[in-house]
C-alpha cells in the first residue's frame, strides 16, 4: 500500500472540481488547470470536502502501481494548491555587470557575454525583477508547479553560479559550495 496514496485529499471552500471521463478539471480562485490519470489503473472518489484515490485491484499491487498511486495523488494535491494560493521560485543574480529586465512578455538578461540574452516567459507564467544591493532576484511565479520549476530551471542554465566566486544564477536558500581560487606556487 502507498503511504502517500492513500491519504485523502482535502477541497479547500473556493475550489471547484468537475470530472470529464478520465481528465478532472479544478477551477480555483487564481485560473483552472486540468488533471487527467489512467482510468484503467486507478479510480477517483469526489465527495464534498475531500478526494480519494484507489487503485482498480486492491489484490493485485505491483511496485509501479504503487509508485504511480503515491504519485498521482501528489500531482493532484500540487494542482489544487496551484489554483488557491500559487507556486513562486526566486533566483538571485549575483555579479558584477550582470542584469535583467521584462519587456513585454520577454526577459531580458546582461550576463557578461558580447551579446544580451533574451528568454520568452511562456503563458501562464509572472515574472517578477527586483534589484538589490550586488544582485538581481528574479521570482517567477504561476499555478502550475510543474511549470514554473521548469521555467526557473530553465533561466538558471543561461548561467550557473560558478563554485570561485559565486557569479551567475542560483535559488534562493541554495548551498553551493565554493573552493578557493588557485594560486600560483613559489
Amino acid at each position: 500500500m502507498s503511504k502517500i496514496g492513500k491519504k485523502p485529499i482535502i477541497i479547500p471552500e473556493k475550489v471547484e472540481i468537475v470530472r470529464r471521463n478520465s481528465e478532472i478539471l479544478i477551477k480555483g480562485p487564481l485560473g483552472e488547470l486540468n488533471f487527467s490519470y489512467p482510468e484503467d489503473i486507478f479510480k477517483i472518489e469526489i465527495t464534498n470536502k475531500e478526494i480519494k484515490i484507489f487503485p482498480k485491484n486492491l489484490e493485485e499491487l505491483d511496485r509501479k502501481t504503487k509508485a504511480l498511486w503515491g504519485t498521482l495523488r501528489a500531482l493532484l494535491q500540487n494542482k489544487i494548491t496551484g489554483v488557491t494560493t500559487g507556486f513562486s521560485k526566486t533566483l538571485i543574480l549575483q555579479g558584477l555587470g550582470y542584469n535583467a529586465e521584462v519587456k513585454g512578455r520577454e526577459i531580458i538578461f546582461k550576463l557578461g557575454y558580447s551579446h544580451p540574452v533574451s528568454l520568452p516567459i511562456p503563458e501562464g507564467i509572472e515574472v517578477e525583477i527586483k534589484q538589490e544591493k550586488g544582485r538581481v532576484l528574479i521570482i517567477v511565479k504561476g499555478i502550475d508547479k510543474e511549470k514554473v520549476g521548469n521555467f526557473a530551471a530553465k533561466i538558471k542554465e543561461l548561467k550557473p553560479a560558478d563554485r570561485y566566486h559565486l557569479k551567475g544564477f542560483m535559488y534562493e536558500g541554495e548551498f553551493i559550495p565554493t573552493k578557493p581560487v588557485k594560486k600560483l606556487g613559489k
